[in-house]
């Protein structure tokens, strides 16, 4: 039915996955009986199985088997979503649920679709919401026949989608600003040693009286071109690779010059404001990619390369809780640099919302 491949497609365009062998038929279209997809999103799989119950005759054993499927797994969230031009009391009992411990390893979530009322029915205490899922559900109701299709032409017409939200292959940029500031390294350990707090100084380093006394302003962008020591430099080079490369694939080279650029001067005024440190690095401009990662995710609803906003929001955990832990770790800029990467790539990416 066009509701079943309708839905197919919006699941695959919000990156679902369709699980091996699991789809009675590989065309998906009015007769088709079930179908099922995953996504994993930071420790969590998500599951989501399409049974259409006026032609799979034994949907309750089927669903049996799904759950004796995805419950061998870690961390899941199932979703069976039941479709019928008239769901019978039966479907309805079967689908009323009501979830009790919602941190249980397995969580098991029942919908009917009622294709002739076009309506989407949950029972029971279960959420009426996931993800974005109810809204495809109900985007996905429709009235006619549609033709069916292959699911691996479907799959990749999704895959074509994806690659048209790529801005550039290459990262240029991120390569440019690598061997930048690994040039303006050498040049400092030629000049005394990036560890000497003169040669740092003299360099462009961040320092409250020089920026706000001496009115030295251009210590706000210099300071992130310049590291202290190679192990400084090398491990902020791995983060400017890892999500440089990302922000600058989806985002543009362009784009991700500014945002670099403006993350990093909102390191250095927040930083030269409440801390009296001498300090430098690219730390407050990665925070501020890290931040253009999470936004992207978080506007578009699309991953980034494996990276979605999970999992950014756990590498700033991580970023922040270890600074407070350590010494030497300028956590005000990096804040500083993650709030100016929010704010400028929340601008550049209007427009871009996965409508």
């Amino acid at each position: 039915m066009a509701f079943i491949k309708n839905l197919t497609e919006k699941l695959l365009a919000n990156e679902f996955r369709p699980i091996a062998n699991f789809y009675d038929s590989r065309n998906i279209g009015d007769d088709t009986e079930y179908l099922g997809f995953a996504r994993q999103i930071g420790s969590i799989t998500y599951g989501v199985v399409i049974i259409n119950a006026d032609k799979k005759y034994d949907y309750k054993g089927f669903y049996k088997d799904v759950t004796s499927f995805f419950s061998r797994l870690e961390k899941v969230i199932l979703l069976g979503i039941f479709v019928s031009a008239q769901p019978s009391h039966e479907l309805v009992c079967f689908c009323e649920n009501d979830i009790e411990d919602y941190q249980a390893r397995f969580i098991s979530i029942k919908w009917i679709a009622d294709t002739n009322a076009n309506e989407l029915t949950v029972k029971g205490s279960q959420p009426d919401e996931l993800l974005n899922i109810h809204k495809l559900v109900r985007a996905s109701f429709g009235n006619g026949y549609s033709p069916g299709s292959d699911i691996g032409v479907l799959s990749k017409k999704q895959s074509e989608i994806r690659e048209s939200y790529i801005k550039s292959r290459k990262f240029p940029v991120t390569l440019a600003l690598i061997i930048i500031n690994g040039v303006i390294l050498m040049a400092m350990e030629l000049s005394g040693g990036s560890n000497n707090t003169d040669v740092l100084l003299r360099f462009g380093a961040l320092e409250h009286r020089l920026i706000f006394g001496d009115l030295q302003i251009y210590r706000i962008f210099t300071h992130m071109f310049l590291h202290i020591g190679l192990m400084h430099y090398m491990a902020n080079s791995l983060s400017l690779y890892i999500l440089g490369s990302r922000v600058e694939r989806y985002y543009g080279s362009i784009k991700m010059l500014c945002i670099y650029l403006i993350s990093g001067i909102s390191c250095g005024i927040l930083s030269g404001l409440l801390s009296h440190s001498v300090s430098a690095g690219a730390s407050g401009a990665i925070f501020g990619l890290m931040a253009a990662v999470f936004m992207y995710t978080k506007v578009t609803g699309r991953s980034m390369d494996g990276f979605d906003n999970y999992i950014i929001v756990l590498f700033a955990i991580i970023g922040i809780g270890s600074g407070m832990l350590m010494t030497n770790i300028d956590n005000i800029g990096h804040i500083g640099g993650f709030i100016g990467g929010l704010v400028i790539s929340r601008l550049l990416l209007t427009g871009d919302k996965n409508e």
